[in-house]
This record gives C-alpha cells, sequence and structure tokens, in this order.
C-alpha cells in the first residue's frame, strides 16, 4: 500500500514541476533572463503533463525567438530561430480550440521575419552558407501560412551558389522555375552552375526544357547555341536550330542564331539565306540586320583587301581586269551592307560599331553628308 503511495505521490510532485518549470520559464523569458529561460522551458517539455500543454510550446517558441533576437547568444543558440518555428507549430497542433491561433501566428510571421533578417545580415558578412540556410527557414515558415516567400527562395539559391553549394543552388533554382520566379532567368543560372560543374549536357537538357515553356526567349537560345560553339559542335548546333526552325518558322530568334552557326562555320551563302529569313519575320530585328551587314561589309573588305594585294608596277591585262573586278564587286558588296546597317542605326543609333561601319561605307560610297554625320556622331561619342 505504502508502494502505490508513494508512486501516486511522485506522479503528482511531477506534474507539479511541471507547472513550476513553465512558470519559471515564463517569468525569466519576462526579465530577459533567455538562457535560464531556455533551461526551465528545456526541462517542462520532457514532463508529460506540460509537454501536452500548448502553453508550454507558445512559451518555448516566444523564448528562443528572443534568444534569436540577443545577438550575445547567437553563437551559443545557433538553432535558435528553427527551434522556435518548431515550438510554435507544436503549439498550433495543440491548440485544439484554436484560442491562440492569432498569438500563434504571429509569433510564426515574427520567426519568417527574423529568419530573412538574418539571410542578410550572413549575406552582407559573406557568410553565404548561413544565410542560405536562414533563407531556407524563412521560406520554410512561409509555407505553414500556404504562402511561397519567392525572394527568401531566390536569395537561398543565391546564397548556395556564393557557398560554392553546387547541388543545393541548382535545387533551390529549380523550386524558383517551378513558381515561375525570375523565369527564364534562373534556367540560364542553372544552366551556368551545370557548365561550371563540366556537365554540359545536363545544361543542354535544362536550356531544352525552358524553351519549351519560352521558345522566345533569345537568351535561352544563344546560351545553348554558345554550348556547342565553345565545344566546336557546329554540325549538331546547326542540326537542332535547323529543327527548331522548321517547327517553329515565324521565330525570328531561331533563324538568327541558325544564321550565326553558318556564319562560324563559313558557309555564308546559308548564313545569308537564314538572316534574312529572320529580318523577312521582324524587319527591324537589329542583331539579325547588323549581322547581314557585318558579313556583306567584311567581305566587301576581304574583296578590297585582296585587290591591294595584286597590284604591281606593271600588270597584264588580266591581272588588272581580275584587279578591277575585285574592285568594283567590293564596292558594290559595301553598297548591299548599306541598307541592313543603316536598318541597324535606324533600331540603335548609339551602336559604335554601325556607326563606324556606315561612316566606312559612305567614304567608299561617296555619299560625303552622311559621312559627315556619323563621322560626327562618333566624336560626339568620344
Amino acid at each position: 500500500m505504502k508502494h502505490f503511495l508513494m508512486i501516486i505521490g511522485c506522479l503528482f510532485a511531477f506534474s507539479v514541476t511541471g507547472q513550476k518549470e513553465v512558470v519559471s520559464a515564463y517569468n525569466a523569458n519576462k526579465e530577459g533572463d533567455y538562457r535560464a529561460a531556455s533551461t526551465y522551458i528545456e526541462q517542462a517539455i520532457l514532463i508529460e503533463k506540460s509537454k501536452t500543454k500548448d502553453k508550454t510550446w507558445r512559451y518555448r517558441g516566444e523564448i528562443y525567438l528572443n534568444i534569436s533576437r540577443d545577438t550575445s547568444l547567437t553563437m551559443e543558440y545557433p538553432n535558435a530561430l528553427r527551434i522556435s518555428m518548431e515550438s510554435y507549430l507544436k503549439a498550433k497542433e495543440l491548440d485544439l480550440k484554436q484560442r491562440y491561433e492569432q498569438e500563434i501566428m504571429f509569433g510564426l510571421n515574427q520567426v519568417q521575419i527574423g529568419a530573412n533578417g538574418k539571410g542578410i545580415s550572413y549575406y552582407n558578412t559573406t557568410t553565404f552558407d548561413l544565410a542560405a540556410l536562414s533563407f531556407d527557414l524563412a521560406a520554410e515558415v512561409a509555407r505553414t501560412f500556404n504562402i511561397v516567400d519567392t525572394m527568401a527562395v531566390y536569395n537561398a539559391a543565391l546564397c548556395y551558389e556564393k557557398a560554392d553549394m553546387t547541388d543545393m543552388a541548382i535545387e533551390r533554382y529549380k523550386d524558383c522555375a517551378d513558381i515561375t520566379y525570375q523565369v527564364p532567368n534562373v534556367f540560364l543560372f542553372i544552366s551556368t552552375l551545370y557548365r561550371n560543374a563540366d556537365n554540359d549536357e545536363a545544361a543542354l537538357k535544362t536550356l531544352q526544357e525552358a524553351r519549351i515553356s519560352y521558345p522566345r526567349e533569345q537568351s535561352l537560345i544563344i546560351e545553348e547555341l554558345n554550348i556547342y560553339l565553345t565545344n566546336k559542335d557546329f554540325e549538331r548546333a546547326k542540326s537542332n536550330l535547323e529543327l527548331a526552325a522548321e517547327q517553329d518558322p515565324t521565330n525570328e530568334i531561331l533563324w538568327f542564331s541558325l544564321g550565326s552557326v553558318f556564319d562560324n562555320l563559313g558557309n555564308y551563302e546559308e548564313a545569308i539565306i537564314a538572316y534574312q529569313k529572320a529580318i523577312g519575320v521582324k524587319s527591324d530585328y537589329f542583331d539579325a540586320n547588323y549581322n547581314l551587314g557585318a558579313l556583306y561589309f567584311n567581305k566587301a573588305v576581304l574583296g578590297i583587301n585582296e585587290a591591294n594585294e595584286m597590284w604591281k608596277p606593271r600588270m597584264t591585262k588580266t591581272e588588272a581586269a581580275k584587279q578591277k573586278k575585285l574592285e568594283d564587286d567590293s564596292k558594290a558588296m559595301f553598297v548591299t551592307a548599306r541598307p541592313y546597317l543603316e536598318s541597324a542605326f535606324q533600331v540603335d543609333p548609339s551602336d559604335v560599331e554601325t556607326i563606324r561601319s556606315l561612316k566606312d561605307i559612305y567614304a567608299r560610297t561617296g555619299e560625303d553628308d552622311k559621312f559627315i554625320q556619323m563621322n560626327n556622331l562618333l566624336k560626339g561619342m568620344q
């Protein structure tokens, strides 16, 4: 009988102690003694009666939220904000009648704000790994409100990247893509990370999948093209772009990109056709107009240089005739280049290379007024 009474007595003492620890934690927290408050509340959550009370977990959430704000305790309690979040969520679970719902949700909101603030502070001190974890926590808290903290997700990705945690950075950038935040740029970021990790195939797959949703996004097409060109995989670049252009013939960017490939391959006639198709779709497309004009311009310069190299004091009639033809053909090529470069100039009158090319053409074709105009523009840019 005595043995039975001893057990009852211990249980009763244990439950009272649980209440005492909760009260002690509350008072210590109120007095700003957060270390003591933490000690008391950790004891309380080990006691059966107090650990089933939402009040215990609400206090715990508030205590660790205060600890996270106390810079003198940062090193001692590095996970204070996460503990605070978990405590508030446990309180929410136990608050069956939702009497403290507003208080709990306010606490969680403060955790989210605190996590974002910590992330910014760590970022500013270049502690990028901890910054990423803080932004991850902010995004996790937001999800408890059924909200997506897009900025936190993106910031986490950026910080993981700066911390050279490539796999995590890619994962977070993919999260950004899933919530359509900072798209299509995030696909370029993912591609770059794969390329830096010497995984060009994964980079290409990322870009190709992105182009399904953003078929007219020039940056994606150009990035894919750059991978092919870097690897000198011209044939693959050509075949992929040809197929894409056939499937989407009104996409001027695809035709321009295909023209660039042919240009790099030295297939100038095919490049001209592709550039012309791009201009046919979009007459004021700067890149296509400029590249086509530059192609003709460069061919003209090569012809002039070849004619100059042929010169000698005594030339046969055949040699003189050949030189004359080269000069005439080159002059005609400059004339052919002119309207495309003029169209490019109309789109972007501040492009220096376009102005220089037009100045040279006008000098060769004897268009003095236009030559002076281009020359004055260049002087004004110096």
